[in-house]
């Protein structure tokens, strides 16, 4: 331990053993606990030390504990708040946050007057343990995090929410002339169960001959259905499809048509449309005796004494859960839209991509020195649909950069008095690492330390950069 000849008062700690011999010290102990980054808290040193010289007797000992390297006080490494154990016998008897000086003497002066009559103190505690004030601070603080993280999942939830439905809206109105069909596994089984081709099937080929003139088919995919998609298909409607339905989807492959309206001038709506053209009216009934005779469902059934459970029992008539036995069909725009993305991935993402309208590109602004020019002009060339910004200035000089030339050209050619110490300064935004790379990799004097940091860079030298 090292002594503070200045302050006549202060022990230093900064190890386990020195630790130990403070606590084996007698009388009171008001030890100021800090991390090596913050410092102890100088403030209270004159304080301290008259209170000690009032005293006149070795009863008070004042310690300075750094905790970063003390096993016992390994709670408090990191923290920047002042705090302030009393130890009395080897056990912590009180505590305090903070740097409030009259708080501090009160605190002191009890301590010490139960010192000299012997009373004995609130509580003893391990040094290594919680305090009743630090158990409280706890409590507090997990209150308050709890609170906050209940708060940010909300805000999240309703970020995500509108991102969701801004999405949904997007691919409803991309969607508002296609539609798609779903045709159970056994319309494209043999009566013994075995699968045959598309045009085989008579389910298939009178499909397609319902669907013609009004639709035409731009994709065909095969679908393997699980118990996860199944409850897909339902996604964004009021309805749910019965276990039977599952089965019958459940049992092989579907074969998924996409179509696409062949009169956009109709006005129609395309779901209630395809219902009345297959189902024979312009909703789907909820179960197979209320379908409509003749109509293309209707006349082509499966074989139900072929399930192994009793088919009654997995039927419903409750108008919320429908018994789909030979296709499936979109129930409404927003379940359309839904399906669609599940079914058709490729051919969402290539011909309606949803760019987030409050998504903010990256950026990453590089500065070149003026002998770097002639390479700087080929990677601008090569990438110049990623730059977003780019400008030569007299100098790197800020908070008024000047600005002499808005392209290589220009400076080689209009620029009459060179001095090197010109500044090339580069915006680009980071869709893909192959232009960062390709920018980085011929010699940047600097680079933008993070997306933030680019976006405040940049206003620096191209203030009209965010203006619409």
């Amino acid at each position: 331990m090292r002594k503070n000849l200045a302050a006549a008062l202060q022990t230093d700690v900064t190890t386990d053993d020195e630790w130990e011999k403070i606590l084996k010290l007698p009388g009171l102990i008001l030890v100021d606990i800090y991390s090596e980054w913050s410092g102890p808290c100088t403030s209270m040193i004159s304080v301290l030390k008259r209170i000690k010289i009032e005293l006149g007797d070795d009863n008070l000992n004042y310690a300075t504990a750094k905790c970063d390297n003390i096993t016992s006080l390994s709670r408090f490494r990191g923290k920047s708040e002042p705090v302030w154990m009393f130890i009395r016998e080897g056990k912590m008897i009180n505590f305090m946050f903070g740097a409030n000086c009259p708080k501090l003497v009160e605190l002191l002066t009890k301590e010490i007057k139960r010192l000299h009559t012997n009373h004995p103190p609130e509580y003893s505690l391990p040094v290594n343990e919680l305090c009743p004030k630090e158990i409280e601070r706890v409590k507090i603080y997990e209150e308050a995090r709890a609170i906050e993280e209940a708060e940010r999942c909300i805000r999240e939830e309703a970020i995500n929410r509108r991102k969701y439905e801004a999405e949904l809206q997007h691919l409803i109105d991309s969607l508002c002339y296609e539609s798609c069909v779903i045709l159970f596994p056994w319309a494209l089984k043999d009566e013994e169960g075995k699968i045959i081709d598309n045009d085989a099937s008579p389910v298939f080929a009178e499909l397609i001959h319902k669907l013609s003139g009004l639709y035409r088919i731009e994709q065909t995919v095969q679908v393997t259905f699980d118990e996860e998609s199944c409850d897909y298909l339902i996604k964004e409607s009021e309805f749910e499809i019965t276990e039977l339905t599952k089965k019958l989807l459940l049992d092989g492959t579907c074969v998924c048509l996409r179509l696409k309206i062949n009169n956009k001038s109709s006005n129609k709506d395309i779901d209630t449309d395809l219902m009345d053209i297959l189902f024979g009216e312009p909703v789907i009934p909820p179960t197979i005796d209320e379908l409509a005779e003749g109509c293309f469902v209707e006349r082509n059934l499966p074989s139900l004494s072929n399930l192994t459970r009793d088919s009654a029992s997995m039927m419903s008539s409750d108008d919320k859960q429908l018994t789909l036995t030979t296709i499936w069909i979109p129930f409404n725009a927003r379940n359309r839209a839904v399906v669609f993305r599940a079914l058709f991935p490729k051919y969402i993402e290539s011909t309606y991509p949803y760019i987030d309208p409050t998504y903010v590109i990256p950026k990453t602004l590089f500065k070149y020195d003026s002998p770097r020019r002639k390479e700087l002009q080929v990677v601008l060339e090569t990438y110049k649909s990623e730059v977003l910004h780019f400008g030569v200035f007299k100098q790197d000089r800020l908070p008024k950069p000047k600005l002499i030339a808005v392209s290589i050209e220009q400076f080689d050619n209009e620029v009459k008095e060179k001095t090197s110490y010109e500044v090339f300064i580069c915006v680009i935004q980071k869709l893909n690492n192959e232009a960062f790379l390709s920018f980085a990799g011929i010699g940047p004097y600097h680079v933008s330390e993070n997306e933030e940091k680019a976006e405040e860079e940049m206003v620096q030298y191209f203030p009209n950069a965010n203006k619409n």
